[in-house]
């Protein structure tokens, strides 16, 4: 306790205050005398109801919640049999993947994140068992347990994944399409021993405030999909509605406020609104809800930039902001709520960002950090596809653009939004965006691309910040940029990959090496410290942003994160109206230093060296294609030493926990006093 104390050093008065008492209320839970650790009696809880009168046994709270949650729940709720028709109409190719994955998981096989078929010791799974590493967490308090120390846990994101239980909409919509009541009695069986093996306050499951959040969530979820069935007893029900009291009494008391002021505390404050909207019985409901709502408009101010650019410089954690405040939307109109004029205007501008930021293939690269997860699993893309949340986006903000860009619905919007929404998505007509170029200031990103076509070249630029507070999720990616060409994404970002189980692989995906950038004598741009914290921080900085309406632009910007060395850097680059790509970087320094280009290639990607130029073959509308890329130096006179490009090969991932081989060109040099590297990306003859 007296590290904590210690951390608490320098910090305002109201910082003080809330950890001071989220410390007092984890001690007093260890030593039980805590009401927070335990769950009400039958008669206690049912008390806790405003229709308490009419809520006299655990029979009469099941038939009760069995009547309202259909209408009160999301409209794909209201008619089950309309929206399973829908369904497999419009999205027939879904449920045979959903169907096998349910099996799968009556079996105890499960694919979370980047990881397939994994096993959690037994059939009904191990909720403490990290299946990679073979650790077992243990069966302590949770406030015994770092959160970042993987020694005795092995990865907890892994275990977070499976308990946040999200498969369950996996079981639900199996469920619903066969009426098999053995995926009903899985996920009765899974509730029933999550509830024997997760005491109140035990384990590693109670450590995040966050995965008590997706996991409350999840559970309401699944009421709704097996609320009729004859599997789902009074006593469980029961059992699950004292520990959804208990999560919303833990999130209220543990929100991330100061620990984790970005999507934790958002994703929490989320659960808070969600929990009073739908169990508005419940006594706690008004005051969950009402918290929820003023901290989810508070954060709009400080966790979303005036150009609508998530605060963490993360694209991944970029569509989970969207997806929160979407949801916030979608919940404000089941109860004919007006939502606020601030939150239309920040979700506007945060998805004008993710419109701008879609590739010509349709993915999103992923930019800085990404925990392979998702608010929901509702559809088959894959995670780097995030036009599901640009057409969910279309439907509830009216905008033509996002329906343009998201090309087609998919299933979540049908989850999500009921027939009558997917149907208000077919209705509106598709726009293409009005700009094909945009600076994004605030947030230091600058996209270019030549048209709003399929086959149109593309350039996203990173010029900001490094991070949001201890940059916990940046990468050491200052100047670096994703480059597709002919509608193909060649230059590619290298992903994430790990958190905290496998420090070498963290680090290397977070360093200027595995992102299109220049290293200085083998140096990143920002040097890592632990696996959220940084010794040194790049700031770089906007020097010119110039667009022209054949869809090029000029982008000009430098950065310090090399002057410790005595070094100067400076990047240009230009996308030509002819789709091409002109990348100029210059360094200075009155001593001689090793400098390298490193190019990260997509995993469809390969390339040849020939003399001063590389080419780079691809496929392309299943055709082959490829890219020439043209060296030319300028340096002072006796400057510049032997110069050349190599090819090595590196991994790259778009999910965490999984990693494919591909390779990186890089282009070496060593020089002093001023040194001008320009290359030209320009169509190669095969």
């Amino acid at each position: 306790m007296w590290s904590k104390i210690q951390k608490l050093r320098g910090r305002k008065p109201a910082e003080f205050k809330v950890r001071g008492q989220q410390m007092v209320s984890a001690f007093t839970e260890r030593i039980g005398w805590s009401e927070l650790t335990k769950l009400p009696g039958d008669a206690e809880f049912l008390d806790k109801f405003t229709a308490a009168a009419e809520l006299d046994s655990d029979e009469s709270l099941l038939r009760y919640y069995r009547k309202v949650s259909g209408r009160r729940f999301y409209p794909s709720f209201e008619a089950p049999e309309t929206t399973v028709g829908v369904w497999r109409e419009r999205f027939p190719h879904d449920q045979r993947p959903v169907i096998e994955r349910a099996d799968r998981i009556r079996r105890g096989y499960f694919d979370l994140l980047g990881y397939e078929n994994l096993y959690f010791e037994n059939e009904i799974p191990n909720w403490h068992f990290d299946p990679i590493s073979k650790k077992t967490a243990p069966r302590i308090h949770w406030s015994k347990i770092e959160e970042v120390n993987s020694a005795l846990t092995g990865d907890k994101k892994i275990i977070w994944e499976l308990n946040r239980h999200q498969y369950f909409t996996d079981l639900g919509r199996a469920y619903w399409l066969t009426k098999d009541e053995r995926y009903a009695q899985t996920f009765v069986a899974h509730l029933e021993n999550w509830f024997a093996e997760n005491p109140p306050k035990i384990g590693v499951n109670w450590l995040s405030s966050l995965e008590l959040a997706f996991r409350a969530i999840s559970w309401w979820w699944a009421f709704n999909y097996f609320k009729d069935s004859p599997s789902l007893g009074a006593p469980t029900f029961m059992r699950m509605m004292k520990h959804l009291y208990l999560h919303g009494r833990h999130l209220e008391t543990y929100l991330s406020t100061f620990f984790s002021p970005n999507t934790h505390l958002t994703g929490e404050a989320l659960a808070l609104y969600f929990l009073g909207t739908f169990l508005p019985e419940l006594g706690a409901a008004r005051r969950w809800k009402q918290t929820g709502y003023e901290i989810l408009l508070d954060a709009l101010d400080f966790q979303v930039r005036a150009d609508g650019v998530y605060c963490e410089q993360s694209s991944h954690y970029h569509r989970y902001t969207c997806d929160f405040y979407s949801n916030l939307l979608i919940l404000r109109s089941l109860n004919e709520e007006a939502p606020a004029d601030k939150h239309l205007q920040k979700l506007n501008e945060l998805f004008d960002f993710l419109l701008h930021i879609t590739a010509p293939d349709g993915r999103t690269p992923l930019i800085g950090d990404d925990d392979g997860g998702r608010f929901y699993f509702l559809d088959e893309r894959a995670i780097t596809d995030f036009r599901p949340t640009l057409a969910l986006g279309a439907a509830l903000l009216g905008r033509g653009d996002l329906k343009f860009v998201s090309e087609a619905p998919s299933a979540e919007l049908l989850w999500l939004l009921g027939r009558d929404g997917l149907g208000k998505y077919d209705e509106m007509p598709a726009e293409p965006p009005a700009e094909n170029s945009k600076a994004f200031s605030s947030g230091g990103f600058f996209v270019a691309r030549s048209s709003w076509e399929p086959d149109a070249s593309y350039v996203l630029i990173d010029c900001g910040e490094h991070g949001f507070l201890n940059c916990g999720h940046a990468h050491a990616d200052a100047l670096s940029f994703v480059f597709a060409f002919e509608g193909e994404t060649v230059l590619t970002d290298s992903g994430t990959y790990n958190y905290t189980s496998d420090q070498e692989s963290r680090q290397y995906f977070r360093s200027s090496g595995a992102h299109n950038c220049l290293t200085v004598n083998g140096r990143s741009s920002s040097v890592p410290a632990g696996a959220f914290t940084w010794r040194s921080v790049a700031a770089a900085s906007l020097i010119e942003w110039r667009e022209n309406a054949a869809g090029g632009c000029l982008f000009r910007g430098a950065h310090d994160g090399f002057r410790d060395l005595g070094v100067d850097y400076e990047r240009e680059i230009s996308l030509q109206s002819d789709k091409t790509l002109i990348l100029r970087d210059t360094v200075a320094s009155e001593q001689s230093c090793s400098y390298e280009l490193n190019f990260i290639l997509s995993a469809n990607a390969r390339a040849e060296i020939n003399d001063d130029s590389v080419k780079i073959f691809y496929r392309k509308n299943d055709r082959p294609a490829a890219l020439q890329i043209v060296t030319a130096l300028e340096a002072d006179a006796g400057a510049a030493g032997a110069a050349g490009w190599r090819i090595e090969p590196c991994f790259i991932s778009s999910r965490y926990g999984s990693k494919v081989q591909s390779s990186k060109i890089i282009f070496s040099v060593a020089a002093k006093g001023r040194l001008k590297i320009s290359n030209f990306f320009t169509k190669a003859v095969i």
